[in-house]
Order: structure tokens, then sequence, then C-alpha cells
């Protein structure tokens, strides 16, 4: 159980400590002129994402959420048949800023290394703000929903993975000898480093500095001549 706050800024209150988990509540945040423009459903969404971002997942109750919302816990039921479904509702919103948002930086670019290198920079961007109680909570208590993020990873990772890497060989980019499929596989299974809470606090180690590293050992390795000058010189610019 939580203590109710009493002077939730409605603007200020959904700001952003989850990467993987709430990311999508920055698409909340932005839609928010008035929150009486939301959906009665997404704004219960958000409000209970933002609810688990504070204080996790284990210790918000379906009760806790109808009360900082001001609503009756039949309203909240008329919508979600329990929290675990909640939950696995929350993900889904999260899944679908996060696929909307790549589509959108790879039709922003021409390049193959500047479609990897800029959806990293917009994935990296909130990693300070990871808050991993959240995620030891997903791990530990809802599992379905954790198996839905690493479900999600194989498949639309390792697609896109795969779609860019024969992107960046038809320009001539990265070599024409790849596997791009077998590539693409071992690109996700490096990605799993990003998503184990356990790992992290094992190693100890900066979260958006691994996810640099991760790309640049990824793009060195596949690139051609041609492609490690363009890399080169966008990194320069990325570390300037």
């Amino acid at each position: 159980m939580y203590k109710k706050s009493t002077d939730i800024n409605f603007g200020n209150y959904y700001f952003i400590k989850s990467l993987f988990f709430f990311k999508s509540l920055y698409l909340c945040q932005l839609k928010m002129g008035c929150n009486n423009k939301f959906e009665p459903k997404q704004k219960i969404l958000c409000e209970a994402a933002s609810l688990f971002m504070k204080y996790g997942f284990k210790s918000i109750t379906m009760d806790d959420i109808a009360r900082e919302m001001g609503i009756s816990k039949k309203t909240l039921y008329n919508y979600f048949t329990d929290k675990n479904d909640l939950v696995n509702q929350t993900i889904d919103e999260h899944l679908e800023y996060m696929e909307t948002n790549c589509r959108n930086i790879a039709k922003e670019n021409d390049d193959a290394i500047s479609t990897m290198i800029n959806i990293t920079e917009f994935v990296s961007g909130t990693f300070k703000q990871i808050n991993y109680k959240i995620l030891f909570d997903l791990k530990k208590y809802f599992r379905n929903a954790w198996d839905k993020m690493n479900n999600h990873r194989v498949s639309y990772i390792s697609e896109n993975v795969y779609q860019n890497i024969n992107l960046g060989i038809s320009q001539g980019l990265y070599r024409s000898d790849l596997d791009a499929r077998l590539i693409s596989r071992l690109y996700v299974h490096l990605i799993d480093f990003l998503v184990d809470p356990d790992w992290f606090e094992k190693e100890g180690f900066d979260l958006k500095h691994v996810h640099h590293q991760i790309i640049e050992f990824h793009l060195r390795a596949i690139c051609t001549e041609k492609g490690l000058t363009i890399l080169n010189q966008k990194l320069q610019k990325l570390n300037a």
C-alpha cells in the first residue's frame, strides 16, 4: 500500500522513470493538453502506469488506482478484468508506442546506418531514468507481461534488424556476404543484456554506455569500407 499524494499535478505526474515499460507515458504527456480529452480507458492506463512507475507493480492495487482517480472499482473493472489484465494492456501501450516511433525514425532516414544509430539514440535517451524495481517486479510477479516483452524483442527487433541489414547491403554500406537472419538474431541476444535487471544489478554498468557499445560493435562488424566511413563520421558527431 502507498500513501496517496495530496498535491499531484497531472501534467508533471507523467514523468518517465522506466524506459522499457513506460516510454508510452511520454505519448500520454504529448497528448495531454487537457486530460479531459482522454477516453476513460486511456486515462486509467496512464494513471495506472504512473502509479506502477512510482511505487512498483506489486504494491499498487486496483483499489489504489480507483481511489487515486476518484472512480469506483466497478468502473475500473468495466475496462480491465483484473490487475494482470491492466498490466498487460499497459505493456501493449508501450510496445505500440515504441513500434510507431521506430517506424517514423526509419522513414526519416535515408540510409541503414543512420536508422540504426538514431533508433539507438531514441531508446537510450531515457536510460538514465530507468527504475529497476519496476523491472524486478514485472519479472517476478507478472511473468506473462515479462514474457510478452521478451517475445516482442525476439520477433519485432529481430525482423527490423533483418530488414535493416538487407537495406544496408543494397546501399553498399553492409557486407554482401552476411547471413542477415543469423546476424539479426545475434543482435537480439546482445540486447538481452539491456532488459536483464539481474545482470545490471550484479555488474553495475551504465545502461546507456552498454547500449552504445552494442550498436557500435554490431555496425563495425557488418559495415563495408564505405559504411565504416559514414559510421565514423556519425560517431564523431555523437561524441563531439
